[in-house]
């Protein structure tokens, strides 16, 4: 626009100052001198056109959309071209005929009425355009949610554009809606986006009534806690998990958590919930409600309450997963023992000395390490089946991170002391422990694009361990009776 409006100024000029002294043998001088004038009106319009296509491009395009990536909407954009145009048409007019558009407009009052009542609904879309843009209820961008009778339901989408008649919006299926502006002004709409902050989700389990409704209010709060640190989910404010509704066959469980919908569709949000909840569902083996009636044995609890939880921890926990045969686990998790831990308690603290390492088996933990100023810095977020702590029992290395409950935390703590009775009996198993924290310090490495030996990390992990368990591996065996 901007090439040609220049082009047509130029034009206009030069035939103004020169094309009309090659026309004056052929034309009259009253005739030269309309056209002369007409020239002259024309070359203001082609300098309001030109100042238009300078705002288009500099402004709207390259300072609000690229700079501050914001959209403005085509219809501001049209009215202010639409406005410049009258002006230079107004200036040109009054420059070379003292004339007024004022005058133009009165005498055109009866046309005006007569074209308003056969485009009513026309103009009623203009002017509840122009008022959307001057009161900012939304923008470009921003989800909404209308609510209309002429609607089979609310709608909900993102605005893609704006125009003298229609709200675009595109919907979170990939169809566009277009949607007349009066309909947007004289119905309810909803803004997701207003205020720019996170919105609040929710999505509803429901687990047996005889399950012990506090441990399921943990373990589905510590899988939202962890599930909330994903892109586009909110860490505050904090998920909660509230009792929604009671039957004879269930309870209702109510996740809530936030997501910010600028960044994430909110079906997407709920379905990254559900399946973390599914899995702490099926971990766990929280009965589902029955929902015909049929004579049921009571659900059996001793998987969440008794020894056969503590080996299904074992059983998934990585440094014991395929090295333990089952009666090593059975010892093991006959010697383990069970702790709950307080919101907002430290478990461990970097930089202790201890022994132990802990497998979740409910609620959520917050894993942070000190920064350059001793700032403490989240790196993980914790949940059940999670283990922390393995190189400080295996090695006795002072702990590297901070882990703070951050719901009631009920934890499986494995000491020094069950270790050593296990390779007391099963030297052997120093091995395959060694090629296990190998193999995880190597998964690290890969993260954090380092390259390392796979066998020298391990020949180094088994002579620490050999030395943190020297008393047990070089102890003399006991005779038997």
């Amino acid at each position: 626009m901007i090439l040609w409006s220049a082009l047509a100024l130029v034009v206009l000029l030069a035939t103004r100052l020169w094309g009309l002294n090659a026309l004056s043998d052929r034309l009259s001088p009253h005739l030269i001198g309309e056209v002369d004038r007409a020239v002259m009106v024309a070359a203001v319009i082609a300098i309001t056109l030109l100042i238009d296509g300078l705002i288009r491009h500099y402004y709207w395009h390259r300072y609000l959309q690229r700079r501050r990536n914001r959209e403005t909407p085509a219809l501001i954009q049209d009215i202010l071209t639409l406005a410049l145009f009258l002006l230079g048409l107004s200036v040109g007019l009054w420059w070379e005929e003292g004339f007024s558009l004022t005058g133009f407009f009165t005498a055109s009052g009866a046309a005006a009425i007569v074209l308003g009542i056969a485009l009513q609904a026309v103009i009623q879309d203009l002017f509840s355009g122009i008022a959307i843009n001057l009161d900012g209820s939304y923008s470009l961008g921003d989800w909404l949610t209308v609510y209309s009778d002429q609607m089979d339901g609310p709608v909900y989408g993102r605005v893609t554009h704006i125009s003298w008649r229609s709200t675009f919006l595109t919907l979170d299926d990939g169809r566009r809606l277009m949607v007349p502006n009066h309909i947007v002004t004289a119905n309810p709409v909803m803004n997701h986006s207003r205020p720019n902050d996170a919105k609040r989700l929710s999505v509803e389990v429901s687990i047996d009534s005889r399950m012990p409704a506090d441990r399921v209010v943990d373990m589905l709060l510590g899988e939202a806690f962890k599930a909330v640190r994903r892109p586009g989910l909110a860490r505050t404010p904090e998920p909660s998990v509230l009792l929604s509704r009671l039957t004879q066959e269930a309870l209702y469980y109510e996740v809530r958590f936030y997501a910010y919908p600028d960044q994430i569709e909110p079906s997407n949000a709920k379905s990254i919930v559900i399946q973390v909840l599914q899995d702490v569902i099926l971990q766990n083996r929280m009965p589902a409600p029955v929902t015909q009636v049929e004579l049921t044995h009571p659900p059996d609890l001793k998987l969440l309450l008794g020894e056969s939880e503590v080996r299904g921890a074992l059983a998934h926990a990585t440094l014991f997963e395929d090295v333990l045969d089952e009666e090593q686990a059975k010892e093991l998790a006959r010697l383990s023992r069970s702790l709950e831990v307080p919101r907002g308690v430290d478990l461990m603290r970097q930089g202790e000395q201890a022994a132990s390492m802990f497998i979740i088996l409910e609620g959520a933990a917050r894993v942070t390490v000190l920064g350059q100023n001793n700032d403490p810095r989240e790196v993980a977020v914790l949940a059940a089946g999670d283990v922390v702590g393995e190189m400080s029992l295996m090695t006795g290395a002072p702990r590297n991170a901070t882990v703070t409950a951050l719901t009631r935390l009920r934890v499986l703590e494995i000491t020094k002391e069950p270790l050593e009775a296990l390779l007391k009996k099963s030297p052997q198993l120093l091995q395959r422990f060694s090629h296990v924290l190998a193999k995880r310090e190597q998964e690290r490495a890969q993260i954090a694009q380092r390259t390392i030996q796979l066998a020298t990390v391990e020949n180094d992990f088994l002579a620490r361990m050999k030395s943190f368990f020297v008393s047990v591996l070089w102890s003399e065996p006991e005779k038997p009776n």
